[in-house]
């Protein structure tokens, strides 16, 4: 209990005696019998001006700020002791080689596994490998999960792992298998999930129609609908400066082309020789503050599709797979977060 605390708990016994024989609705006159000399900084503190005399509020806001205090030195006492059991529980654990720190689908990893791999590779700026934190345990435990579990997506996708090695070789195995042909699956089995991928991989030859009123966009895209050249269209009607002088914008990775995502968006809707409908952008290059624009998709460049552009995606499919893995970890160690792949210390009550 802090200091504070201490020294108003016998005043709010006393105040609340004293209300009863001595109150007349103002204030309370308070016999404490406490030591003037031990007391004398309460007793300054409440009555300031040495009458003997305090106001009810000061009395009653005392003992609120009493309680206040034991309560919140009950809060830190209690969490206090919760933490020293949670560390004497870890400490009892990491004691115990032959303790299971988690397990994890065919296997285990036992409490001497984790701390000989730390004794052998130590945490940079680590202090004692031999004697590591909680955090630190937690940490090359989580690392150790993640490559075994690594391992074992891999071999279930057909690029063999042998999690029965040391941790060096089986990371190894698994580097090769990201840096060689697991990539090239990754990206076959996402646009397979997601045939928009490879679109996204695909540059765009674009041009535009860029008019200030939305009567005026429709009337240029009716007549390159009716049959006249994009190019001339463009050229009679389009804003200067927005586009090329035929309404060429140019051709890239739909996300490179540096068009505002409502056109962006737009554009991947359209097959080649397609338009859009006119859309409204706001332009301060418009004397009408508006600006409306119908896109024009002139070809789709097959042959020039670049998935590294939008990869790699050897990572995210592992990372998929990974976090379906049930893994359960020793309570004294923290909890297994499938979602980011990693163990949570140990949260206090």
């Amino acid at each position: 209990m802090s200091r504070r605390a201490a020294l108003l708990a016998p005043l709010v016994l006393v105040a609340l005696l004293t209300f009863a024989c001595a109150d007349d609705g103002n204030v309370v006159t308070i016999h404490t019998g406490l030591d003037p000399e031990s007391d004398a900084e309460l007793i300054a503190e409440l009555d300031t001006d040495g009458d003997g005399v305090v106001s009810r509020a000061a009395a009653e806001a005392a003992a609120d700020e009493a309680e206040l205090e034991a309560e919140l030195d009950a809060e830190r006492a209690e969490r206090d002791a919760a933490r020293a059991a949670q560390e004497a529980a870890y400490l009892e654990l990491l004691a115990d080689d032959a303790a299971v720190a988690a397990s994890y689908p065919g296997g285990q990893l036992l409490i001497g596994d984790v701390s000989a791999n730390i004794v052998d590779s130590p945490i940079t700026l680590m202090d004692d490998p031999e004697n590591p934190t909680h955090e630190e345990f937690v940490s090359r435990l989580t690392s150790m999960m993640q490559l075994r579990l690594a391992g074992i997506a891999l071999d279930e996708l057909g690029f063999p792992v042998d999690i029965g090695l040391p941790d060096a070789e089986i990371n190894a195995q698994v580097q090769a298998h990201l840096e060689g042909p697991f990539e090239e699956f990754a990206q076959q089995r996402a646009i397979e999930d997601d045939p928009s991928i490879e679109r996204l991989a695909t540059p765009h030859c674009v041009s535009a129609l860029a008019a200030t009123s939305e009567a005026d966009a429709a009337a240029a895209s009716e007549r390159v609908q009716a049959g006249d050249a994009f190019g001339d269209v463009a050229a009679s009607v389009n804003l200067p400066g927005l586009t090329d002088t035929d309404g060429t914008i140019g051709c890239g990775l739909p996300f490179e082309l540096r068009l505002p995502s409502e056109l962006t968006l737009a554009l991947l809707e359209l097959e080649p020789g397609e338009l859009t409908a006119p859309l409204l952008l706001p332009s301060t290059a418009s004397p009408t503050g508006e600006l409306w624009v119908v896109l024009h998709l002139d070809s789709l460049n097959t042959d020039a599709i670049d998935l590294s552009s939008i990869g790699p995606f050897a990572g995210r499919l592992l990372t998929e797979v990974m976090s379906t893995y049930e893994v359960s970890v020793a309570p004294a160690l923290g909890t297994w977060i499938a979602d980011n792949l990693r163990v949570s210390l140990p949260l206090l009550p």
